[in-house]
C-alpha cells in the first residue's frame, strides 16, 4: 500500500518534470522562432525559463529517478563487496540521504513560506510572480527523503529488489 502510493506520487511528480520540459521547449522554440521571422520574441522567456521550468525540471522527477536506481552512483569498490554488506551500505546511504534532503526541505520551505507572505515577483518587461516556484525544491525534495527513508527499511526489511531495480551498469571500456 506505501509503496504503491509513493510510486504513485513519485510518477505524478516525473510527469510534472516532463511537463515542465515540454512547456520549456515550446516557449523557447517559439520565442526563437518569434524573434527570427517575426522580429517579436516572447517576454520573459528567459524569466520563465529559469525561474519555473528549470526548476520543475530538476526538483519534481527526483523522487522518480531514486525508485529506479537512476542516480549516478559509481561502484569502485562496493561492487566487490558482499550482497549483505552493499544492502547494508545502500540503507546507511539511504538514511544519510534522508537527513540531507529533509534538512534542504526543511530550509527551503521555510524560504518558499516567506517568499510567499512577501509575494516575490521579478520586475523584467513584464512583472512576472515567482513565489509559487519556490516550493517546487521542498516539494521535490521532501518526496525524495520519504522515499529514500522508505527505501532503507524496505532494504534493511530484506527487499533486494531495491538495490538492483532498473539499475544498469555502464562498462568504459566497451565489453559486457
Amino acid at each position: 500500500m506505501i509503496e504503491k502510493l509513493l510510486r504513485m506520487l513519485a510518477r505524478i511528480f516525473g510527469l510534472i518534470g516532463m511537463v515542465g520540459m515540454f512547456a520549456m521547449l515550446l516557449h523557447v522554440t517559439l520565442d526563437v522562432a518569434g524573434k527570427w521571422l517575426l522580429g517579436m520574441p516572447l517576454p520573459v522567456t528567459i524569466e520563465m525559463t529559469a525561474h519555473y521550468y528549470m526548476v520543475a525540471v530538476v526538483f519534481f522527477p527526483l523522487a522518480a529517478v531514486e525508485l529506479r536506481n537512476g542516480h549516478i552512483s559509481v561502484e569502485i569498490i562496493s561492487q566487490y563487496l558482499k550482497p549483505r554488506i552493499r544492502r547494508m551500505l545502500v540503507a546507511i546511504v539511504s538514511l544519510l540521504g534522508v537527513i540531507y534532503f529533509a534538512i534542504l526541505t526543511a530550509r527551503t520551505w521555510h524560504d518558499a513560506v516567506n517568499k510567499y507572505e512577501i509575494g516575490e515577483y521579478l520586475y523584467g518587461t513584464v512583472p512576472l510572480e515567482i513565489w509559487q516556484t519556490r516550493f517546487f525544491v521542498p516539494l521535490g525534495c521532501g518526496l525524495l527523503a520519504i522515499i529514500l527513508f522508505w527505501k532503507a527499511v524496505m532494504v534493511l526489511r530484506g527487499a533486494e529488489r531495491l538495490v538492483h531495480e532498473g539499475s544498469e551498469t555502464i562498462e568504459l571500456d566497451g565489453s559486457r
